[in-house]
């Protein structure tokens, strides 16, 4: 044996110099990473034209990356989206997973074009600095980000909202009840914003704002919502699909953006003054669990107030009215699951169970489709060299439903987050950031606390009185920005004893 182990020294050896060698050499370059070459004006949106499309014609966002992965693999470049530069879409965890945690301490995120040019161009001088979450980066961003942490994300002060969310939850649930069939499968979502926006608004600003009432499309409450929509459906086109313009800004769309930018602000002002009359003349000596975020953050920095408020006003309608529709058709599909969230909620148990439900909802049918960040300098990916500068993106709807990180990925089972860690379906045997409906790190969703919040209170007051179906063809998705749901809407809303 001692002979044995002389001779085969040199080959272990061998072999160890030549890993080290495999490991320390040079990535290949970013020109390498396949996928899709963009062409003058029309970037690469010609690769989904029927009869030029080496990707072909996608009903979303999801499709269009499981497409993109099936053709080029693992790793796929993306040059020219929307006149953006170039995104790099990642598909295994680990390889986003490590450029996120190595730009968390500065996390670029881009948001609108022409959001930034209204708050930093053209209101610069109102804005001051001031630029909110969606738009700020660096230094502002992470002040902003600073002082509204404690009065959003902290979970006791988040649930002292709850007794007023109730109560829009039940007005919102008897409108609900008296919709007609027709109704429902046309108006169901406009509702679901109604709802969201009258909640938004409770958090935010301290009182109602009238959203569940049969109002005309003029009423302030109607233009927040009007103007949230807009605020998404038009810079999707301008800023991300092909045009011949070379100078966006001196489009007739860019203008229609911008006005409604005005708009929101203006209605949104005008809550927001009305409700620093209210504080002023009540006087700021009343308990914390009375105040409002708006009142918690005037305390603060006024500037920072009015602009929480005003992105709270804005980004939290759709979002949270299309997740509350999503966690309904997933219980409507799944009368089982609906049974055990009613009999949670009539014991008056814990909502262990319908918490579960939330989260296998957004597991499948995120808000958004994908996360992203923009490299602030050269990584080495999957064996390639990113440079900065690069949209890196993490497609994790697609992930979520991959039977290669969850057991039977694509069916809704709560369980999944709640047993054991020796059972199969238990969720952290997959990669902790293959499921992130809310972002991650730093600059992960302000509002997830409140739009929890949001869905359980109505979900609980919903099946507490209601037994909800579904008697159509299965929901269907479409991507602008984010995820929404088309019309119709097939659900059917009974009371229970």
């Amino acid at each position: 044996m001692k002979l044995v182990r002389i001779l085969i020294q040199p080959f272990g050896a061998l072999r160890s110099q030549c890993f080290r060698e495999l490991s320390t050499q040079a990535p290949r370059p970013f020109k390498d990473v396949p996928g899709l070459a963009a062409l003058p004006i029309i970037g690469s949106w010609h690769r989904f034209l029927p009869i030029l499309a080496s990707v072909g014609m996608q009903a979303n966002f999801f499709k269009i990356l499981s497409a993109m992965r099936k053709k080029y693999g693992p790793i796929v470049k993306w040059e020219g989206f929307g006149g953006r530069g170039t995104m790099v879409i990642c598909f295994n965890p680990k390889d986003f997973d490590q450029v996120y945690r190595a730009e968390e301490t500065n996390p670029l995120r881009p948001g609108f074009v022409s959001l930034e040019y209204f708050r930093e161009v053209l209101h610069k001088e109102k804005f001051q600095g001031v630029y909110g979450l969606t738009t700020a980066q660096g230094d502002q961003w992470r002040d902003f980000r600073t002082k509204v942490n404690p009065a959003l994300l902290k979970i006791k002060m988040v649930q002292l909202y709850a007794p007023g969310l109730e109560e829009i939850a039940e007005d919102s649930i008897a409108r609900l009840l008296k919709m007609t069939p027709k109704e429902i499968s046309q108006d169901f979502y406009e509702e679901a914003t109604k709802w969201s926006l009258e909640s938004v608004a409770l958090i935010a600003l301290g009182s109602r704002i009238g959203c569940l009432e049969n109002n005309p499309a003029d009423h302030p409450s109607q233009q927040l919502i009007y103007c949230a929509r807009k605020a998404l459906d038009l810079p999707f086109i301008l800023e991300l699909m092909p045009t011949l313009w070379k100078d966006k800004t001196k489009t007739a769309l860019f203008k229609k953006i911008l006005d409604i930018y005005d708009l929101q602000w203006k209605v949104s002002e005008e809550f927001i003054d009305q409700t620093k009359k209210r504080i002023k003349e009540r006087g700021h000596d009343i308990p914390e669990e009375d105040q409002s975020i708006l009142e918690k953050l005037l305390a603060i920095d006024e500037k920072v107030a009015v602009m929480m408020a005003n992105e709270m006003l804005m980004a939290g309608i759709d979002t949270v009215a299309f997740s509350l529709t999503g966690i309904l058709y997933q219980l409507a599909m799944n009368p089982g699951a609906q049974d055990k969230v009613r009999e949670e909620i009539r014991q008056g148990k814990s909502a262990r169970y319908l918490k579960a439900c939330l989260k296998e909802s957004l597991r499948l049918a995120p808000v958004v489709s994908a996360n992203l960040r923009v490299t602030s300098k050269d990584h080495v990916v999957g064996g390639y060299l990113i440079p900065k500068g690069v949209s890196l993106v993490a497609p994790n709807e697609i992930l979520s439903k991959s039977e290669e990180h969850y057991p039977r990925a694509t069916e809704f089972l709560p369980e999944r987050w709640i047993v054991e860690k020796s059972d199969p379906l238990y969720h952290g045997n997959t990669h902790p950031m293959v499921t992130l409906p809310f972002g991650f790190g730093v600059r992960s969703c302000i509002g997830r606390r409140i739009a929890e919040l949001e869905l359980e209170v109505f979900v609980k007051k919903l099946l507490d009185k209601v037994r909800v179906s579904w008697s159509g063809p299965p929901i269907q998705v479409t991507t602008r920005v984010m995820n929404t749901y088309k019309k119709p809407f097939s659900f059917k809303f009974e009371p229970v004893n």
